[in-house]
């Protein structure tokens, strides 16, 4: 039997109106650019980016992309990696493990599974690198020149592979001129923020850059209860160094190092008592009528806790962080043709721990962590001239990662805590390892937490080229092709039956295991994937302001294995390994100016053919796997930007997505059904007005900006319990600037109605009766003070 949670037909609205848009919007813009002269002063600034490996203007690339630049970020009171969202429609931040674990769905195309070895299909890239692990996010965004976010897939002419596309933080680079600038920022729960960076010619031919921040804050949740301390403050700082070194022949060499550190009480949910009612059906209930019968500490609300930001945790959870890597770029011109050559190093560290269930009982506690080295070698040639323009490139890969994740379960329970028994089944039993009867910790109550450490080993090389050949002053055509061996080796232990207790005498538990049963299994896998990917696309330089493209786009996403923190359920061992996602873009879109280049309009349409799409299951039979989907997206944006005047600044984007993975079953009940993916909500949008005014020598900057999001599910499920209803927030900022440029203080009040909202959730149930929830950041008043020297 097949359901279908939501009607769909046809390519979609969102198709439709980005469709008219394409069409009509270039039309009435140019009738009215004809007809009326320019406003005296005002226009936009050229922005330029790499997003096709050399340097060009934004709105001569058929890409759909966003690009901001330090300035922009700083206007908009970025502070993080993660914070980009806030001025990029279609992107969405999701985060699995809190304030541990990060990843970007653009488009709809998200992997939002907790497990840390899983590499996101939305790519991240940071001065040339592809940060693989989904902690590489988890870092602040300072001394940053730019931004480029391409939607789409990206695979032939950029190192790894992303079917959703990528995101490329992009640092400033040394110079010989000496100067630098100190940025310090204040604000409620104790907020400091200290960012800042020196550079200059440090001899003849050499030019070096050193940049660093740090943060800290109070915690953002209060915990109620017992000696667990509150939680989700920031403690965290971060280092760059750059050294510049001039070569003959125009050619350069750029070290560059990098060092991070994050160490916080983290690991913080708000909860909401939950039960099933119904195969793959689980709801919220009142305090007396959840999954146990009650609910420890819950509010007359169902809540564990006393409100929003608010817990009952019984241990103090964490997030420690460690970073540090090592970059060479080389730089330099060969016969026609201009070398580049990036080397890096990249080590990680990540160990976490959370009160999965806000409570002062020992319901469900989870913890993770990884020991991560990468290494890459990319090296590309890059050519042409006004009518023809080329890339070849070669990649490689290797990833060297050690995870372990686990959980701790109840300490001990009473017939009135479980009145049905304990709903695992009957009777219950608890094992070890070694086959050792367990004895819980007589003066704490606690027993060995399960434990499963595992190993992946990533080895990736591809051979990729891409050529642009402009035909006419009017016709131009893109072909690319990449072709990417992956191989995995992946070793699990796995220990088929977890603990449980199994009888209590006097006031000791004693924990038996089930006899004749192995005590525990090595999964151990390796797997091999080709992957191709390709484009082609027609541009239509119309005008010199005026570009429309249309193309067809692969994307692929090698195959991999699930990590389940509940193997016991897995009844087929087979399913621990999935297949290469594949995805094929259909896309038309435009790049337009107007008005002397004060007013700019770009828009794109797509259909999404997915095969094979990796979808995290995440189920009331506590199945946490990756399967293989056929999947459907269609969709567009839309993005506008004016400056009539030196004086007013307007910015307007917003996107729409249809997207439905087919044919799965995501509850664990046997109907499968068609689902909205996780962090893909249909509507996302973003807005800014900034206005300037002199004032003695200098200038006031007044400014208004916010997002919005429509509604969605955090996990593919479409349940009410993991539903995030639609929501904006809007912030204001105000700043004045010296005669001499050099000085700006400003203040802003971010989320400015205290809206509260999530970034993620999880729907436990069938763990604790509980479903989770991450909120997004709270109203917060802040400071700053900008020296330029």
């Amino acid at each position: 039997m097949k359901t279908r949670n939501h009607a769909r037909s046809g390519l979609g609205a969102g198709t439709i109106v980005a469709a008219l848009v394409t069409c009509v919007v270039p039309g009435i813009l140019q009738s009215a650019a004809a007809q009326q002269p320019g406003a005296s002063g005002g226009g936009l600034e050229e922005v330029v980016v790499t997003a096709q490996r050399r340097e060009q203007n934004e709105q001569e690339i058929g890409i759909s992309l966003s690009a901001v630049t330090g300035a922009e970020l700083t206007d908009l009171g970025v502070v993080s990696a993660t914070d980009i969202t806030k001025a990029m429609p279609a992107v969405v931040l999701t985060q699995p493990n809190g304030p541990s674990s990060f990843s970007l769905a653009i488009r709809g195309v998200v992997q939002n599974d907790f497990a840390d070895h899983q590499e996101s299909p939305a790519a991240i890239y940071v001065d040339d690198v592809y940060v693989s692990q989904m902690i590489g996010l988890a870092f602040s965004a300072f001394d940053i020149d730019r931004v480029e976010v391409l939607r789409g897939p990206q695979g032939t002419l950029f190192g790894r592979n992303a079917t959703g596309g990528l995101a490329h933080f992009i640092s400033h680079r040394p110079t010989d001129e000496t100067g630098g600038y100190l940025d310090v920022s204040f604000g409620e729960r104790n907020l400091t923020r200290v960012e800042g960076a020196f550079g200059g010619a440090l001899v003849e031919g050499i030019d070096g850059r050193i940049s660093f921040q740090s943060n800290h804050y109070d915690p953002l949740f209060r915990n109620t209860f017992g000696p667990a301390s509150d939680a989700e403050n920031g403690n965290d700082w971060a280092l760059r160094g750059q050294l510049l070194f001039k070569l003959p022949a125009n050619s350069q060499l750029l070290l560059l190092g990098r060092f991070s550190r994050t160490d916080v009480h983290a690991g913080s949910w708000e909860e909401r008592a939950t039960k099933n009612i119904a195969p793959g059906i689980d709801v919220y209930v009142g305090p007396n009528d959840n999954f146990y019968g009650t609910c420890p500490g819950c509010n007359a609300s169902g809540l564990p806790n006393s409100g929003p930001f608010v817990i009952r945790d019984s241990i103090s959870g964490f997030t420690k962080l460690k970073g540090s890597g090592l970059t060479a770029k080389y730089t330099g011109d060969l016969t026609g043709a201009a070398l580049t050559v990036v080397a890096d190093y990249t080590s990680l560290r990540k160990d976490y721990q959370e009160d999965s269930d806000a409570s002062p009982d020992t319901l469900f506690q989870f913890f993770n962590g990884s020991k991560v080295d990468q290494e890459s070698l990319e090296a590309r040639l890059n050519g042409g001239n006004q009518s023809l323009n080329w890339t070849a490139g070669v990649y490689g890969l290797r990833i060297n990662g050690d995870y372990y994740e686990g959980w701790l379960g109840p300490t001990s329970f009473t017939a009135q805590e479980f009145p049905g028994g304990w709903p695992f089944g009957t009777p219950p039993y608890w094992h070890d390892p070694a086959g050792r009867d367990i004895v819980a910790d007589p003066n704490t109550g606690a027993y060995p937490a399960t434990r499963s450490p595992y190993s992946l080993k990533t080895t990736s090389y591809a051979a990729f080229g891409q050529v642009e050949k402009r035909f006419t002053e009017l016709l131009g055509l893109t072909l690319g092709a990449r072709v990417t061996k992956d191989k995995k080796d992946y070793f699990f232990t796995w220990y088929p039956y977890e603990y449980f207790p199994h009888s209590t005498t006097g006031a000791t538990t004693i924990l038996t295991r089930i006899s004749g049963l192995p005590l525990s299994t090595d999964y151990a896998a390796s797997r091999d994937d080709t992957l191709f990917t390709g484009k082609v696309q027609l541009d239509f330089h119309v005008s010199k302001d005026f570009l429309a493209y249309a193309g067809i786009n692969r994307g692929v996403k090698g195959g991999g294995y699930t990590a389940p923190l509940f193997p016991i359920f897995i009844n087929d061992i087979s399913k621990m390994t999935f297949s290469p996602e594949k995805l094929t873009s259909y896309e038309v879109g435009f790049k337009s100016e107007y008005f002397d280049h004060r007013l700019r309009v770009n828009g794109a349409a797509y259909y999404y053919d997915y095969k094979d799409y990796q979808a995290l299951i995440y189920t009331f039979s506590l199945e946490q796997l990756i399967v293989n989907a056929d999947a459907r997206h269609v969709g567009g944006e839309l993005e506008a930007e004016w400056a009539p005047t030196e004086a007013w600044r307007f910015g307007l984007g917003t996107a729409y997505v249809d997207a439905v993975v087919k044919d799965v079953d995501t509850r664990g009940n046997g109907i499968k059904g068609d689902f909205t993916p996780g962090n893909a909500p249909r509507w996302t949008g973003n807005a800014l007005i900034r206005y300037t005014l002199p004032l003695h020598g200098g200038h006031v900057a007044l400014q208004l900006d916010g997002n919005y999001l429509s509604r969605f599910w955090f996990n593919l499920s479409d349940l009410p319990i993991v539903e995030q209803p639609a929501f904006g927030l809007a912030n204001v900022r105000a700043s004045y600037t010296t005669a001499s440029g050099k000085t700006e203080i400003g203040a802003s009040l971010e989320n400015l109605a205290d809206k509260h909202y999530g970034t993620m959730g999880f729907d436990n149930t069938s763990i604790n009766g509980l479903a989770q929830l991450y909120p997004g950041m709270p109203r917060w008043f802040k400071v700053h003070v900008n020296f330029k020297f």
